[in-house]
């Protein structure tokens, strides 16, 4: 039997950092939201665990996808074994949290192939331990995140229409990136929990000018930012830093002109792609 998931990526409406912590991470307070580029992932009856990819050198055992089928077979005891081929279209390193989404896609299709005795509640505590962004995946949608971004709250999703501009920032992107930030970058939490609320009474989307504690030290670490930055503006949108970066995006209740500001970015020769907004039930695991 062979089983196949889709692997979203996400993007940040909004990211404030509140300060660092005593155990040297950082409280942050963001809405998570998955969107139409995704990886593929499938998964066949084999003896041993293996991980085939069309990007060669992400077949390693350091890949997320490997990591969380063995910690699934860690914790249930299962000896079974998987031939896991994925399929990438989410740049990697690029602030769109691709291996993250492909490790909670391994977790869905694994409990599935291994016919697995568990229940949600504790697939999402498993996936805690890859990271938080993995449990976000396991459900994905619209998700307000607080705490180290592991304190998740499922929110209604907003219809958007994304220009997404991806830039590869390379290995260890978002660690690098955290130790820049300083107190100046921090914030209260009140602007992103105001966008949460109207999300959660219903109002819908009507925000502009999303903070994002990383726009600093982004900048500074990627000038091509900087262009990308001016490339959106100048093409009628306004941009916004995803996540930790250095992929930027411009957001809109709009199909059409999100289509106008990313043709007008590409005829600059930069990559930009039109993607939406996706609920939890809009990418289903298939057979």
């Amino acid at each position: 039997m062979r089983l196949v998931a889709w692997a979203p990526a996400k993007v940040n409406l909004g990211l404030e950092v509140l300060g660092r912590r005593s155990d040297g991470y950082h409280n942050l307070v963001t809405i998570l939201q998955t969107i139409s580029l995704a990886d593929e992932l499938s998964v066949s009856q084999a003896e041993t665990l293996m991980l085939a990819c069309d990007d060669p050198s992400l077949a390693v055992a350091e890949n997320l996808v490997l990591r969380a089928a063995h910690l699934l077979r860690a914790r249930t005891g299962t000896s079974q074994g998987a031939h896991l081929e994925l399929r990438k279209a989410i740049p990697v390193g690029a602030g769109l949290g691709g291996g993250s989404s492909d490790a909670a896609a391994a977790l869905r299709l694994l409990r599935r192939a291994w016919n697995l005795d568990l229940d949600d509640r504790a697939l999402q505590r498993l996936a805690g331990h890859l990271g938080a962004d993995v449990a976000f995946f396991l459900r994905g949608g619209t998700q307000l995140a607080t705490g180290r971004g592991d304190e998740l709250e499922p929110l209604p999703t907003p219809a958007l229409w994304i220009v997404l501009v991806p830039i590869e920032g390379g290995a260890d992107k978002t660690r690098r990136l955290y130790r820049a930030l300083c107190p100046d970058d921090w914030s209260d939490g009140r602007r992103v929990s105001a966008l949460a609320a109207r999300l959660r009474s219903g109002q819908g989307w009507e925000e502009q000018g999303l903070p994002n504690a990383f726009e600093r030290v982004a900048l500074a670490t990627y000038p091509v930012i900087a262009e990308a930055w001016r490339l959106i503006r100048e093409a009628g949108g306004e941009p916004v830093l995803c996540g930790a970066g250095p992929s930027v995006i411009s957001i809109h209740r709009d199909r059409e002109r999100a289509e106008r500001i990313a043709m007008l970015v590409r005829s600059s020769g930069w990559r930009a792609l039109v993607v939406r907004s996706l609920g939890p039930g809009d990418w289903p695991d298939v057979p």
